[in-house]
């Protein structure tokens, strides 16, 4: 055999049993975990639920006022700050939604190899979940500017209602 060729070889089989040790690693988390989930996906599933609440509550305050009433139609920045937040909700349910089927199911009589199969499919749905995130930040940094922008316009016209957010 050539040099390069046993290198190559080797190579593959260094990261399949990297890639192998990974999968294992993460399956013995999922096996142990309370709640039979990665510890990665119980963080992305609780920031995600509480940017879901924190933008449906915002969409709330952008509809009524201090007392519950109808407020006038929302202007352009109002709009655009509610086609957000409804984008947002949108984008977590799913996101949580695709985090739940990777959890694994309540009593399951083959248990190891549940977490193992689960664990083999959360690695395949890696990129996606992480390009969902990244999504999600997007809009949560767009979110932030917004209000931000709408604070500051608020504030140098004091002559303007300022609606309460959350």
């Amino acid at each position: 055999m050539e040099p390069f060729s046993a290198l190559s070889v080797a190579a593959s089989v260094i990261q399949f049993v990297d890639y192998g040790t990974r999968v294992i690693a993460k399956a013995r988390e999922m096996y142990t975990s309370a709640d039979g989930a990665l510890s990665a996906n119980v963080e992305i599933e609780n920031t995600t639920n509480r940017l879901q609440e924190l933008s449906g509550s915002l969409r709330a305050s952008l509809r009524q006022g201090d007392e519950g009433f109808q407020l006038a139609p929302l202007d352009q920045a109002e709009t655009a700050l509610d086609k957000i937040c409804k984008e947002c909700i949108e984008i977590s349910k799913k996101l949580i939604s695709s985090l739940e089927k990777l959890r694994l199911t309540k009593p399951h009589k083959n248990k190891r190899w549940e977490s193992f199969g689960r664990t083999l499919k959360a690695v395949w749905e890696e990129q996606k979940i992480k390009a969902v995130v990244d999504k999600l930040a997007r809009l949560r940094s767009e979110l932030d500017t917004h209000v931000l922008v709408s604070v500051r316009y608020d504030v140098s016209n004091p002559g303007l209602s300022f609606r309460k957010f959350i």
